[in-house]
């Protein structure tokens, strides 16, 4: 499929502090071109607008990456377009003389028939939309929750179990919403450095922070700790809660934390927010993390402990502008770690059990770092969230630096802290306890509702065995209801289809990523799709009933698989243009590409319905599927199988 960037450029006379504030609301009600704007929430909390031209054209885009502190916008066209496959642009505000210069890109992939007339029009509105900027504009602003003067008071809580564990909670606990937001600390801290947070938030939001194993009063397991053990404490606390999703806010060492146990339990997190840290030792050599290791316990093996070094710590960890108070805090609880403790967090953190595959992310992400953070800098923070942005299906990353700050942000400038946390855990659906979904969302939720009660209906009865009535009753609607959302049966069965074929192809088509980091990410995401324990259910049930109803059976085919099949098609057409493969017939080494994946595994798994392969066996799989597709159709073999190596060996 064809694929074309439109790019352009303007110096406006006017200064960044007058443009960027009307990018960054994401309303475009100020383009000469919109008639209306309304800017709404995804079901996950990533932000839309839904606009209307002067034509009468309705369309729906969705943001996937903001920064105000680097001033970028990237979003992603959701509908609206015929013949578009994908469209991702950004907007970039830098200044220069007093001016903003802005630049606004976009890549297009679309239909060779409309690919021209969608540039053409990309082009124009771009251009109408700098025209309109190079004078101060006045457009309405989004309403964001302003924190007030209330706080909540603290208490201490312990979990009785080996190992106990110690929490700081935000009282009264707040009700409305089965989301907790759960503080983690970092390796030199403890729950008490959250206290500003959880006193000025605790009014909004369910709260609470965790003293990791042999900090504060929890206490150490009787093996030495695991990610995997930090994890289960995690979720141990999310039960003793009574929560059923979590917003999980890690620093430095519990940001890894986070990350780990983002990678083994997307499912139950709502958000994800990351000070001064992400990927910890995960991406160092093994020499370098035993290097790091070394280093940090020569003082523990010297006799000293914590709170002999936690002075030099503290000069290390502190940024320019901290209080004595703040640095008394920081050595206070650098200083009350035990030396076993200390050491047995070292040992954890030194031997992480993966590198990060961020595609597992599937909820939004805000990352923050210090200004002066000497151990997360800016420009690194800023390349992971890039990172994360890229590699997800779905994109919601916020990138933010906190002004003056040092590595401990969140005791250093507490209030700009508080204002960016709130901002980012306001817009996340049910998580604030007094949220409330405008009328536009709840119908959306409510369609989303009734296409997961579908999913289920089908994935147990098969399509011929379905029943509106019981669909009806499990997204709780009346059956007159769900027929506004849904035409029949068979929209409702092309509806849960096409989630699961969106899901799979859209990684294919990201032209600015590598060839080989597509593919990959593909064969993981099929892989979670069709090995899923319903899906394999539902192609078990249209299977059986191919004989009995074939007409069922092929619109399985055609929605389904054959749909997913004709965007693989596309994909090789586009790459074999793009000069990365050459074919001789596009469909069958889409066919080759589909089965030597996992066409195997998958057959397995139809017919022994309670084996589930391991991940290092998926890994098998996909890997030596990919080299042989790669070693028959890539132009240069040798270079994208060593990048798929490499790829294999960070996942072993």
């Amino acid at each position: 499929m064809p694929t074309r960037s439109v790019h352009c450029f303007r110096k406006l006379p006017v200064s960044v502090d007058e443009v960027w504030p009307t990018l960054n609301r994401f309303d475009v009600s100020w383009h000469p071109s919109v008639v209306r704007c309304d800017l709404l929430r995804s079901s996950s909390g990533s932000l839309l607008r839904n606009f209307e031209d002067t034509s009468g054209q309705v369309y729906e885009e969705r943001r996937t990456y903001f920064s105000t502190t680097d001033r970028v916008l990237c979003y992603e066209m959701v509908a609206g377009i015929t013949g578009l496959h994908s469209y991702i642009a950004r907007i970039e505000v830098t200044g220069a003389d007093g001016c903003a210069l802005v630049t606004w890109h976009a890549d297009v992939v679309a239909e060779a028939d409309r690919i021209e007339d969608i540039c053409n029009g990309t082009k124009a509105i771009f251009e109408a939309g700098l025209e309109a900027l190079s004078v101060p504009i006045k457009s309405k602003a989004i309403r964001h929750k302003v924190l007030g003067k209330d706080r909540s008071e603290l208490n201490f809580q312990d979990l009785p179990g080996v190992p106990s564990l110690s929490l700081l909670n935000s009282d009264p606990v707040v009700e409305g919403s089965d989301t907790l937001v759960l503080f983690l600390h970092g390796i030199g801290g403890n729950a008490t450095n959250w206290a500003d947070q959880l006193s000025a938030l605790g009014c909004y939001y369910k709260m609470t922070a965790l003293n990791f194993r042999g900090y504060g009063e929890s206490t150490l397991g009787i093996a030495p700790s695991e990610i995997d053990d930090y994890c289960k404490d995690i979720l141990a606390v999310m039960q003793a809660k009574g929560a059923k999703r979590l917003v999980l806010i890690g620093l430095s060492y519990g940001s890894w934390i986070a990350t780990s146990f983002a990678m083994r339990h997307s499912d139950v997190l709502a958000g994800l927010v990351l000070f001064g840290g992400c990927t910890g030792m995960s991406e160092a050599d093994p020499r370098e993390r035993e290097k790091f290791r070394v280093s940090r316990e020569v003082p523990l093996d010297a006799g000293q402990v914590p709170a002999d070094f936690a002075p030099e710590v503290v000069d290390i960890i502190s940024g320019p502008n901290a209080t004595e108070t703040q640095r008394k805090k920081m050595l206070e609880s650098m200083s009350d770690i035990p030396s076993t403790t200390y050491r047995d967090a070292l040992n954890c953190f030194c031997n992480p059990l993966e590198r990060f595959d961020f595609g597992k992310i599937t909820c939004p992400v805000l990352l923050c770092t210090g200004e002066y953070d000497q151990l997360a800098q800016p420009k690194e923070i800023r390349r992971v969230s890039e990172r994360i942005h890229e590699t997800r299906q779905f994109a919601d990353v916020q990138f933010e630096v906190i002004k003056g700050a040092g590595h401990v942000c969140n005791l250093e400038a507490p209030a700009a802290v508080n204002a960016v946390l709130h901002h980012f855990l306001s817009r996340l659906p049910n998580v604030a306890c007094e949220y409330k979904s405008s009328n536009i969302e709840k119908k959306r939720e409510k369609r989303e509702r009734i296409r997961q009660a579908a999913h289920d209906e089908f994935c147990e009865n098969g399509f011929d065995g379905a029943s509106m009535d019981r669909i009806a009753t499990r997204a709780i609607v009346s059956k007159p209801t769900l027929y506004q959302y849904f035409d029949d049966k068979n929209g409702l069965f092309k509806a849960v289809l096409d989630s699961g074929r969106n899901q799979m192809v859209t990684p294919l088509m990201a032209k600015d990523v590598a060839l080989v980091d597509r593919l990959w990410q593909f064969a993981w995401i099929y892989a979670e799709i069709v090995l899923r324990p319903d899906l394999l259910s539902l192609a078990r049930l249209m299977l059986g009933e191919a004989q009995r109803r074939p007409e069922s059976a092929i619109a399985y085919h055609e929605n389904g698989p054959g749909r997913a099949l004709e965007g693989l098609i596309e994909f090789v057409e586009s790459a074999a243009q793009d000069g990365h493969l050459e074919v001789d017939a596009a469909d069958l080494a889409a066919q080759d590409l589909w089965s030597l994946i996992l066409s195997g595994t998958r057959d397995h798994c139809l017919h022994y319905v309670e084996y589930r392969p391991s991940e290092a066996e998926l890994t098998r799989s996909i890997g030596h599927g990919l080299r042989v597709f790669l070693k028959a159709y890539a132009t240069e073999p040798e270079l994208e199988i060593a990048a798929l190596s490499a790829l294999i060996s960070a996942k072993i």
